[in-house]
């Protein structure tokens, strides 16, 4: 158990973790402040539309630092010590999905610390829009620890996570749901994790079967990237 817990908390610890990600949190926040402040002056934005704006610029907060995490132990040459250390590969990549998790969780706290300042909060959804945020962290970062895996370098994996989770393939796939084409295909896109990550996320919840297909991807995607990183030559 004790050996557990110093596993799910390795990268939390790490200095910069926390500090990072505040930043990032409150940079976001004085963002839309600011916007608030502006736009509402030509009565284009109420301050109801705040808790909205950070909720659409979270998704890149969590991209950001699962893109960062395990390719910076590449960028920096720390691989060989992370890698090799008292802690096997398989819970070293474990520790950096809790991370993601623990960041996703910090994350909603802001969120709702901002809905009760904005007057939006509602208990009713808490436990919704809690789980909507742990399940995203941990399908979206178990898919980035595997391209990071693969492709060891931030810029490259930032790139497909963007592609395949965000405003392109989100567009794309609308478009040929909302088409009059194959009714199959349809049915594929609806069971994509890279199309119901988002969606159900900015919903503030997931169907129970969206939820088994993307709990069951990111452990499939997790199990994958274990296998590359224990394969590869560090």
């Amino acid at each position: 158990m004790e050996r557990a817990l110093k596993v799910i908390t390795l990268d939390i610890k790490k200095k910069k973790f926390l500090r990072n990600l505040l930043i990032s949190l409150f940079t976001m926040a004085g963002i839309s402040f600011l916007n608030y402040i502006v736009l509402s002056k030509y009565e284009m934005c109420r301050i109801e539309d705040i808790p909205s704006m950070i909720l659409n610029t979270i998704p890149f907060v969590i991209l950001a630092i699962s893109s960062f995490s395990l390719n910076q132990e590449f960028s920096n040459k720390t691989d060989k010590m992370i890698f090799t250390g008292v802690f096997s590969r398989n819970e070293i990549m474990i520790s950096k999905l809790m991370s993601f998790v623990f960041a996703s969780i910090i994350c909603f706290a802001f969120y709702e610390i901002i809905c009760i300042i904005c007057k939006t909060f509602n208990l009713d959804i808490l436990l919704d829009n809690l789980y909507a945020f742990i399940v995203y962290a941990f399908t979206l970062g178990s898919f980035i620890l595997l391209v990071s895996a693969i492709t060891s370098n931030f810029i490259v994996t930032g790139i497909i996570g963007y592609v395949l989770y965000f405003d392109l393939i989100l567009a794309l796939f609308g478009q040929a749901l909302a088409s009059r084409g194959n009714e199959m295909l349809k049915k594929v896109i609806e069971k994509l994790p890279f199309y119901i990550a988002n969606t159900g996320f900015y919903a503030g919840t997931y169907t129970t079967h969206q939820l088994i297909i993307l709990i069951s991807c990111g452990i499939l995607f997790l199990g994958i990237a274990c296998v590359i990183i224990n394969r590869k030559n560090i």
